[in-house]
């Protein structure tokens, strides 16, 4: 074969999937959790999982020495050095491979103890790791899914020290967000790498296929260097026994891959939750193809700031609200940054197109963003805002749950909505993990006791809140009725009314209001108006807990721009009359910051019979 690097330049090359994904299938779980030590312990298991994605078309394989790290390794005990596992990672690849595909020695973040060690150790950490895969047999190193640039720039260091000659691939982590977990974009990676010895740039893992491509479209621009991409397979979900789990799409995950390769991408393949089905459906939609053109730019200016303000007396509750007339809830999410001008402009369009109250995520689908609390202030500031405060268990201790709960209600806020909050399940949020001290109903139930004077410490009746607290209810949940036992347990707790996920037909909309009907507390609907045939696509293929049927996904088959919205709107508008009888409110979730598509369902709501 030509060298990797010359192969690059002639033509799209074929990466492979998710090993830990398909060997986890087949029931092979390391000891300590850590992967590579199956290389030793099972080498005929992960020579057939090689096996496997070469026959699905790769032209490229991973070594499965992800984490391999002498740390890593010693934190699960593992017997054996870090470079006898990466050499004998490489050696089962390259035998798998033989001379018809190329082999990457994959090398991830050093396990999160490293921290505590001086540079020379974590170097020595990285270069057993590059010496094992060398003398394995690799044709290059990939540095794969790392969140911060500066432990990104250490590794390459690390790696040159060990094999100054050896092609290097660098990829960073990218959320749905744009950046990192850590807040570096691809325009920052691809700058801080431009005097870097480093053959190849690009990303794996993070949000999914629409994020990657997102992060390549932006790359592209920046650099004439091959970039690399392997995207997870949408967003990942949890299953009974916390082991994340993917949603099935071989089909969106290869269109996907298509577009990466129209952007310019030069090697594709898949990240968590990608299996050789994957790869043999991406192998059919860019076989034999060269490598698209580019067309560099300058990258743009930063955002600019925005300030905080003081505390407010404390708002009314929705409760009474919700007696006499169907209300209206419009989401707007914080920023991702520290500039809330848009967002406060569009709250503005929503408060005076007649909602009763602007509800504020906090960090939906685990991306970061602006304190939901610190944003809500802004627009308490700003504009008469009523404020749905949601409150995640996934980001705080019990003790950081108390303490935001009474600075919101300080603050003036006493309507919130408890959610368990979307996990955080990938290696791109390495270093970051899930609090989850309790479950949505303990939280509704903890709030209840804070409105009858109770704290954790004891009672405090001079303390006591008006808190009116409401639960989240899963739509998608494939038997309604689990989800509605669920519920009846926040009820129990204390959950005055129910906010839906988004809802997009008629019929869903009615089998979930029969649904709730016998639990008794007010119904507030989930709305979100579709911008887009990719728009509906992504959030029926990617997003966990949300369906876009089939009906209406053929609605906006072919629509984007202004068409795309207007169909969106008109499918909004039609389900919100159908569903108007049996509701007691309306949730709409503001799409990209589209305000002003939440503003005109907002006043289309206040043409119905009994709502002002």
């Amino acid at each position: 074969m030509e060298p990797f690097l010359e192969a690059l330049k002639h033509r799209v090359l074929v990466g492979d999937g998710a090993y830990g994904t398909l060997l986890a299938s087949r029931g092979l779980v390391a000891g300590g959790g850590v992967g590579p030590v199956l290389n030793l312990a099972k080498p005929n298991f992960v020579l057939s999982a090689h096996q496997e994605y070469l026959d699905a078309g790769s032209d490229v394989i991973e070594t499965n020495t992800f984490g391999a790290d002498p740390l890593a390794l010693s934190a699960a005990e593992a017997n054996a050095t870090s470079f006898d596992v990466c050499k004998a990672g490489a050696e089962l690849a390259r035998q798998a491979a033989g001379d018809r595909a190329y082999v990457l020695g994959a090398i991830g973040p050093l396990f999160r103890s490293s921290a505590k060690l001086t540079d020379d150790e974590r170097q020595d950490c990285i270069a057993q790791q590059v010496k094992g895969l060398v003398e394995g047999g690799v044709d290059a190193i990939l540095l794969e899914t790392f969140p911060d640039l500066s432990e990104l720039l250490f590794a390459i260091g690390a790696v040159r020290g060990a094999a100054p000659d050896i092609p290097l691939i660098a990829q960073m982590a990218f959320t749905l967000a744009g950046t990192t977990t850590t807040g570096t974009s691809p325009e920052r990676m691809i700058k801080a790498l431009a005097d870097q010895p480093v053959d190849v740039v690009g990303a794996n893992c993070g949000g999914g296929e629409s994020a990657a491509i997102e992060v390549c479209r932006r790359m592209v621009e920046l650099t004439e260097r091959p970039i690399s991409i392997f995207p997870n397979r949408g967003l990942a979900d949890f299953d009974d026994h916390g082991r994340p789990i993917y949603i099935e799409s071989s089909d969106y995950f290869a269109r996907s891959a298509r577009r990466l390769a129209d952007l310019g991408a030069n090697l594709i393949g898949g990240c968590c939750g990608t299996t050789p089905e994957d790869i043999r459906k991406l192998k059919a939609q860019i076989n034999a193809r060269k490598p698209s053109m580019r067309q560099l730019r300058v990258p743009a200016e930063p955002a600019k700031t925005e300030e905080a303000h003081e505390p407010v007396k404390v708002q009314p509750t929705l409760e009474a609200d919700l007696r006499e007339r169907r209300v209206v809830v419009a989401e707007v999410d914080p920023p991702r940054g520290i500039d809330a001008s848009r967002e406060i402009d569009g709250a503005q369009q929503i408060v005076e197109a007649g909602a009763e109250a602007l509800t504020v995520a906090d960090n939906p689908l685990s991306i970061m963003r602006m304190s939901n609390l610190a944003f809500a202030a802004l627009l308490m500031q700003r504009m008469d805002a009523r404020i749905v405060l949601h409150i995640a268990c996934r980001d705080r201790s019990l003790i950081g749950t108390q303490s935001h709960l009474l600075g919101a209600y300080a603050m003036g806020i006493s309507n919130i909505l408890a959610v368990t909050g979307d996990p955080v399940a990938t290696q791109a949020y390495k270093g970051s993990s899930g609090v989850f001290d309790m479950a949505s109903h303990k939280l509704i139930e903890m709030i209840s006791r804070f409105n009858q004077g109770e704290f954790a410490t004891g009672k405090d009746g001079g303390a006591r809140t008006n808190f009116f607290v409401g639960g989240a209810f899963n739509c998608a949940s494939r038997k309604l009725e689990n989800e509605v036992k669920r519920f009846q347990r926040k009820v129990q707790a204390g959950a005055r009314y129910i906010m839906t996920q988004p809802v997009f037909d008629i019929e869903k909309a009615r089998e979930v209001t029969a649904a709730v009907r016998p639990l008794g507390v007010p119904l507030i609907l989930g709305v979100m108006p579709l911008v887009s045939e990719r728009n509906a696509e992504f959030l029926h293929h990617e997003v966990p807990g949300i369906d876009v049927p089939e009906s209406i996904r053929e609605r906006m088959k072919g629509k984007r721009g202004e068409k795309g919205r207007a169909e969106g709107v008109a499918i909004s508008k039609e389900l919100m009359e159908e569903i108007a009888p049996e509701v007691q409110g309306y949730y709409l979730i503001t799409p990209m910051n589209r305000y002003e598509m939440i503003a005109e369902l907002t006043r289309h709501a206040r043409s119905f019979a009994n709502v002002p």
